[in-house]
């Protein structure tokens, strides 16, 4: 953690300062509890009350208020917390060579110092670059490539041939590389199909924990740069998601599917085989997509269509169950004025 001066952190953010721009701040904090050390966040105006009253020594929000800390104002807060909060506490980044006497590492092994190497880490036939952490437990497979300061974290998986870009991030027990869901029926019984090719990851990816990325069964499965997958997802073989995409929880995307740059997939959403997505598509949680969807917007529903006529569609249907027990009702008042 490194402490600096409110005038410092609003540079990194390109805030304005309100107040005492030579306050030292030394974290982040919760500006109910936060001491005079610590930088809080205004989010919206409800937390207008708190921030008066805060002891916090500074905080970030879009709108000058009244409060004692000081402020630095920013164009988007949620930027500016990110920021500071990376400042505060950095990626892991290994600073000094070490690799730990429990660890397995291939004498073929090439690690581009300083590497750090957890507790029973075992590498093979792998190349690492400077500044990467690996560790304990992970496995990174003969033929592996890491690019420069990327980490994996304890217990993730890269089978044989896939290759990371630089600052590339994976999470606890993600599985890089496994097979992809490729048989053939002969007769009564499935045969394997080998799968042959491999996976890339591009710059600045990251994938959450317990998330399997299938390898091609020839050529290559591509993460884009800077696509972020979120934890329990599943990218099957022969797949390509674009730059800047967005893939929140228990994502699942069947083989050889397209993902253009720039898309959003909410949670739980399931996407068809062979089909192609084109660039700044948005797809609403829980949704199912079974069809190219070749125009930039947002959609959602099961089978998925745009979201607006999605909404229109739901709103019908609860006014239709609407006049269906009405109409019922209305039956049985009818009955039992007949007597």
């Amino acid at each position: 953690m490194s402490e600096t001066t409110v005038a410092a952190l609003a540079a990194l953010v390109g805030g304005r300062v309100i107040g005492d721009g030579e306050r030292r701040i030394a974290g982040i904090g919760d500006l109910r509890t936060a001491g005079p050390d610590r930088i809080g966040f205004v989010r919206n105006p409800s937390y207008a009350a708190v921030a008066a009253t805060t002891g916090a020594g500074a905080v970030l929000l879009a709108e000058s208020l009244t409060t004692p800390a000081s402020q630095i104002v920013v164009a988007d807060v949620d930027v500016a917390f990110a920021k500071v909060a990376l400042h505060f506490h950095p990626l892991p980044q290994a600073r000094v060579h070490e690799v730990h006497a429990t660890a397995v590492v291939h004498a073929e092994a090439g690690l581009e110092p300083p590497v750090a190497v957890g507790p029973r880490a075992v590498l093979g036939r792998c190349r690492v670059g400077a500044g990467s952490v690996v560790m304990a437990g992970a496995v990174l497979g003969d033929g592996v490539v890491l690019g420069r300061d990327c980490v994996v974290h304890p217990n993730a998986t890269l089978y044989p041939g896939v290759r990371l870009g630089d600052r590339v991030v994976l999470h606890a027990g993600a599985v890089v590389g496994s097979d992809g869901f490729g048989y053939v029926r002969e007769g009564s019984t499935w045969l394997k199909v080998p799968q042959l090719g491999s996976v890339v990851l591009e710059d600045d990816v990251e994938i959450g924990a317990g998330t399997a990325i299938d390898r091609a069964t020839i050529g290559l499965t591509r993460i884009g740069a800077r696509t972020k997958i979120d934890n329990l997802c599943h990218i099957a073989h022969n797949c390509v998601l674009g730059t800047d995409c967005a893939l929140a929880a228990g994502v699942m995307i069947a083989g050889s599917t397209s993902i253009g740059d720039r898309c959003v997939l909410g949670g739980a959403v399931g996407i068809g085989g062979h089909l192609k997505l084109v660039a700044d598509v948005r797809v609403g949680g829980a949704s199912v997509v079974l069809k190219d969807l070749l125009q930039a917007g947002e959609y959602m529903g099961h089978p998925v269509m745009e979201k607006l006529a999605w909404l229109r569609t739901m709103h019908g249907l609860h006014d239709f169950l609407a006049m269906r027990e009405q109409f019922v009702e209305q039956r049985r008042a009818d009955r039992k004025s007949d007597g």
